[in-house]
């Protein structure tokens, strides 16, 4: 951790600004330390091996499943446990799992729909091996990765190894997408990548999300599990990953973006761009792709899609805390 992350951090127990207390530093970061809050109760969290150890929100039984999946899945091999390939995700990513291989295409175009400049501070949540972390370090951003496994390979401490491979820096903190620590207004950008399906709680983390960022900022996802009237006519085989993933229908996640003020944009995905374009030539797939993003009905249809929901400029609370304001 490096101080700089100060500046939008706050505490998660009661929400007061916080300060550090360094034990260990190098190049510039906290290796080993404390988080203390600047409130009565001085909550404290340690810092171990540059990541903020939070863990407020992990008493839901959707983190404790995801937590024991992966930790009994990612082991057993050497190519698990291989730093180079892991560095090199996503390029890398589909010699592992190769119903990944359009991830990292996908979140490529996601941060180019961001148009990232210097200084914006963007949280990644979800981020597993840090890869989609590193990428939007390599903007220039203040980068924040949040997951709720530290683990080496496949958690947060494999940031350790992108840092040395790809001359990055980025943030690491442990805690659940339910629990943001950042002050109100704070964010510029929010991504998931394939993570947003694993929320213990679509509604908290929404909630969370529209507070922490600020008017007119916006979260970006992709590769997420949504489900439309395709999905549910044609159902796929059940998933092998048996921790908290699991599908989102359209119509609960869109009333839900409506409640809380959020304002939703389609795009179809790239991979899903590239296959039209090299099927029906480059006029007519762009002539689909418009349509189905100015008709989003159509899009939804399709098993992945590029969403962006951004806080309007002029909100500072959602529906919901208006409504009871309002009260």
């Amino acid at each position: 951790m490096k101080t700089k992350l100060l500046e939008v951090l706050r505490c998660p127990r009661c929400s007061e600004t916080m300060k550090t207390i360094s034990r260990e530093e190098s190049g510039g970061e906290i290796r080993t330390g404390t988080v203390v809050c600047n409130g009565p109760s001085q909550h404290t969290f340690d810092i171990v091996d540059g990541i903020v150890r939070m863990a407020t929100g992990f008493d839901h039984d959707a983190v404790k499943r995801e937590l024991e999946y992966e930790n009994t899945t990612y082991t057993g091999s050497d190519r698990l446990r291989d730093p180079k390939l892991i560095g090199n995700f996503p390029e890398t990513l589909a010699e592992l799992w190769p119903h990944t291989c359009n991830f990292g295409p996908d979140f490529k175009v996601l941060i180019d729909h961001l148009k990232l400049k210097a200084g914006d501070w963007v949280l990644d949540v979800g981020t597993g091996p840090c890869w989609s972390s590193r990428m939007l370090a390599q903007t220039g951003a203040n980068v924040i990765a949040l997951d709720v496994n530290e683990a080496d390979f496949y958690g947060l401490k494999t940031s350790d190894i992108l840092f040395e491979m790809h001359n990055v820096y980025f943030e690491r903190i442990l805690e659940s997408m339910t629990n943001l620590p950042f002050k109100d207004d704070s964010l510029d950008y929010i991504t998931f990548n394939a993570s947003f399906h694993h929320t213990p709680d679509m509604e908290q983390t929404l909630t969370q999300c529209y507070r922490v960022l600020k008017p007119g900022g916006m979260i970006a996802m992709v590769n997420e599990e949504f489900a439309s009237l395709r999905q549910k006519v044609f159902v796929a085989e059940s998933a092998t990953d048996t921790g908290s993933h699991h599908t989102i229908p359209y119509a609960e996640f869109e009333k839900s973006v409506e409640n809380h003020g959020y304002q939703i944009s389609y795009f179809v995905a790239a991979h899903v761009q590239e296959k039209l374009a090299a099927k029906l030539g480059k006029g007519m797939s762009s002539l689909i792709v418009n349509t189905m993003e100015k008709f989003p009905i159509t899009l939804k249809q399709l098993n992945s899609a590029l969403i962006l929901l951004q806080k309007p400029v002029y909100a500072n609370k959602t529906k919901k805390q208006n409504e009871c304001v309002s009260a």
